[in-house]
């Protein structure tokens, strides 16, 4: 007990300034890459959707695959006070109708469950691509989540059709939870052709700027968008009101979108905390490999919502000064490497993005904004270090979202926990070999996907000796492993005092 309060002693009166560390080569996929073709017209007035999309992928399972759906979960009632959290009090039902789906050019009957599809292949082989596409139709609903509208805009997380994870577990076909961020996928190539009324502009996945737009129909206009090696598409559908904020980072053209109606002040403060931020992950964790980053003002209060190139923060965050708005830009800007440049599965092991990016925006906040840095990495401290009621719940950061009962453990669990745990290694370490095992552990596994016993592993090697008892301590409350974890961060603290030659038993530290 005793390592423990003077590391966290450490931890509370030292927040120390970054140390860069070299960009990494770009690391291609080596395997083929499904490509998503999709071809829609948006009717902001009637909040509509339509359109098709075309998938052409390699099946890990010759005989089905599973296609993700998820706005069919907006269609029906739920209740509970997740849901009620998630929808709030004003709900409006959506529509959705995909009533047509060809295998290979050829009609097939599937069966529905829940949000899922699943898709007969027939006789398909692993080694030769299939075309399945689907015609589809909906209305948004009307809730303060990741897909809905207000007066303004119309924005779209997880509205597209996307195939279900096939890997050595076998399917990934986890529902929509009302906790958490739910989704697991895969990365892919993007086509996406969007009409919408002339008056209208949008923000996507896509390097909008690049985008080629027809405007040869009156009244309307259709952007051309192409996105390569992402895990997502998600966009916004902005009226008049809406303006940017630019600039450039590295190659990456970073915008904030905001309303007439913001706060201006408050749109320059996010802008400068993503353009900031953005440079700060790109010296310590690797280079961002995209051309362009959006910031989005939503309606709804879902706080913040990230994308791959594109996150969303609620309107609450530009309507007056303050820091809330900068504390969530960051934080979804650091989640553009822990889930958009590394993938994992989020319904199965949240704590490994959201606890990393959490990580990450707290080493931000404190090289760049100190005051507000401590505060954040105290608040983090206080709920990840006495967790003790949650043991004797049977919770912990590593497990399932249904597993969490609300959001309070989820928060302390999988946010500060996790960040508590990475924190005192920091303090043992120093901030730059912790940096170096996170840029290792982004290069390793970029454009793919990790796990939880992916960073097992590549922790144990940098630590020089198996990291099992210091993570089931951490991660898994395993309050029997609590000396034995303490020893190993112990021998970490002296073996990083001894210029990281191991200390052997009975051996004085120099």
């Amino acid at each position: 007990m005793r390592n423990w309060l003077f590391l966290l002693v450490c931890t509370l009166l030292s927040l120390s300034t970054a140390v860069p560390v070299g960009a990494f080569d770009k690391k291609e996929p080596t395997t083929p890459v499904t490509l998503y073709k999709a071809d829609v017209r948006i009717d902001p007035t009637e909040k509509r959707v339509a359109g098709s999309v075309e998938i052409r992928f390699w099946p890990k399972d010759a005989s089905r695959a599973y296609l993700h759906l998820y706005p069919l979960t907006f269609t029906e009632e739920h209740k509970g006070k997740l849901w009620d959290e998630l929808l709030g009090k004003h709900v409006g039902l959506g529509t959705y109708d995909s009533n047509r789906i060809t295998v290979q050019g050829k009609p097939v009957s599937v069966k529905r469950t829940g949000d899922l599809l699943e898709v007969p292949l027939g006789k398909a082989k692993t080694s030769e691509p299939i075309m399945l596409k689907l015609d589809f139709e909906m209305t948004l609903p009307q809730n303060e989540g990741r897909m809905s509208y207000d007066e303004h805009a119309l924005w779209l997380g997880n509205w597209l059709p996307i195939l279900a994870v096939y890997d050595q577990a076998g399917w990934h076909l986890d529902p929509y939870e009302p906790i958490g961020d739910p989704f697991f996928s895969e990365n892919a190539n993007y086509q996406v052709n969007v009409t919408l009324p002339a008056s209208y502009q949008l923000a996507s996945t896509a390097t909008d700027k690049a985008a080629t737009v027809d405007s040869s129909v009156r009244g309307e206009k259709t952007y051309r968008l192409q996105a390569m090696n992402v895990r997502d598409f998600a966009m916004v559908v902005m009226d008049s009101t809406y303006h940017s904020l630019e600039n450039k980072v590295g190659n990456t053209e970073v915008r904030t979108w905001y309303r007439d109606e913001d706060f201006m002040g408050q749109a320059e403060r996010n802008q400068l905390a993503a353009v900031e931020s953005l440079g700060y992950f790109n010296s310590q964790f690797g280079g961002y490999p995209y051309t362009e980053y959006d910031v989005v003002r939503t309606g709804g209060s879902i706080n913040g919502m990230e994308y791959p190139s594109i996150v969303f923060l609620d309107g609450r965050h530009f309507m007056q000064e303050g820091n809330t708005g900068i504390i969530t830009a960051v934080h979804e800007t650091a989640h553009q490497w822990f889930y958009a440049l590394i993938g994992n599965n989020q319904v199965e092991e949240a704590w490994l993005d959201e606890g990393l990016a959490e990580y990450a925006s707290l080493a931000f906040l404190s090289a760049k904004y100190p005051k507000l840095g401590a505060s954040r990495v105290l608040g983090r401290l206080e709920y990840g270090t006495i967790v003790s009621s949650y043991a004797e719940e049977k919770l912990r950061p590593w497990q399932t979202l249904h597993a969490f009962p609300d959001n309070e453990s989820y928060s302390a669990l999988v946010y500060s926990r996790t960040t508590s745990m990475l924190w005192m290694l920091r303090e043992v370490w120093g901030e730059a070999r912790l940096h170096e095992v996170l840029s290792q552990y982004v290069q390793d596994n970029r454009f793919g996907i990790a796990s939880g016993a992916t960073w097992k592993t590549l922790l144990s090697e940098a630590a020089g000796e198996d990291s099992s008892a210091f993570l089931d301590y951490w991660l898994k409350l395993d309050g029997t492993k609590q000396e034995e974890a303490a020893a190993w961060l112990e021998r970490q603290r002296q073996n990083h005092r001894n210029l990281g030659q191991p200390i052997k038993e009975g051996q004085v530290e120099k």
